[in-house]
């Protein structure tokens, strides 16, 4: 007798895998979360700027600083101003660099007063931004300008040279790029000297060629990023 049950046990076991496939096969199939979409995180936003200059069609800047012109020349008459042109967002500077009466340096450029109140400390700020295009020049020369008039007159505050296009657009000079030119020697002010007491800011253009040539350039909107 056990002889032929234990066939039938044997049998027995197929049909209830058979079974049990069948049923597994009717169940629903778990189905793994759909992970949220990540946040993507914020742009990284412009260093926040204090405003130094801001130009409209009036003969001073909404900040209440004056600007002007100024021409200068090795030899009398090498250089010339012929106008200062304020518009809202700009102000154009227009003249003539020659070399007729022997110069091997002048330039025309245009001193930016920061505020009616004098001088400013901007030892806390990381670079000066400034807009800047020019028509007849690839370079022009930016400066900082303390309050001691005989190193402003030797030329000798620290300056950047800007490299340029016709477009006017923005450009950030690291304070740490300004440096003394160096004609200067021991007259030469350096940027840690200047900063604590700045009282404008000078664009130029510094180009002497072999013959007479146009300056023709624009100052826009000057900054002062952290």
């Amino acid at each position: 007798m056990n002889h032929l049950l234990r066939p039938m046990r044997l049998l027995a076991l197929p049909g209830a895998v058979a079974m049990c496939l069948g049923a597994c096969a009717l169940a629903p199939t778990a189905v793994a979360p759909t992970p949220a979409a990540a946040t993507p995180a914020p742009a990284p936003s412009a260093p926040a700027a204090k405003p130094f200059a801001t130009f409209t069609n009036a003969a001073t800047t909404v900040q209440g600083g004056t600007f002007d012109g100024f021409d200068y020349a090795e030899k009398a008459g090498d250089a010339g101003l012929l106008a200062v042109t304020p518009a809202a967002g700009a102000v154009r500077v227009t003249g003539f660099i020659g070399t007729a009466k022997g110069s091997t340096w002048a330039g025309i450029g245009l001193t930016v007063q920061g505020a009616p109140s004098g001088a400013q400390d901007l030892s806390r700020y990381t670079a000066v931004r400034v807009s800047l295009a020019s028509a007849s020049a690839k370079t022009l020369r930016v400066r900082l300008v303390g309050t001691d008039a005989a190193t402003l007159a030797s030329g000798c505050y620290p300056v950047f040279m800007q490299a340029v296009t016709p477009q006017l657009r923005d450009y950030d000079i690291p304070m740490a790029a300004f440096a003394p030119e160096g004609h200067c020697g021991s007259n030469a002010r350096t940027t840690a000297a200047t900063l604590p007491a700045v009282v404008a800011i000078e664009v130029a253009d510094p180009t002497v060629a072999a013959q007479r040539r146009d300056v023709d350039f624009q100052v826009g909107a000057i900054s002062l990023p952290r």
